[in-house]
């Protein structure tokens, strides 16, 4: 079953929707460590958010550039 492809598009609202639903089984302490962690799974199975890459996404979330609300 190897090389699927997988390439779905989501919202960021889409990742910060999973990421609430994931957050009480998350080790991060804040909202934003669980949105980079989906983020991150986003980036393994080739799934763009907002039309841009997850890698790309990624790096706006940890430079602030993207901002992620705390509830």
């Amino acid at each position: 079953m190897k090389n699927i492809s997988h390439n779905g598009n989501l919202s960021l609202d889409d990742v910060i929707a999973v990421a609430r639903i994931m957050r009480p089984r998350s080790m991060a302490r804040e909202l934003k460590g669980t949105v980079r962690e989906i983020l991150g799974t986003c980036q393994s199975v080739g799934c763009t958010v907002d039309g841009d890459s997850a890698q790309d996404m990624l790096e706006k979330v940890a430079s602030g550039d993207v901002s992620i609300p705390e509830k």
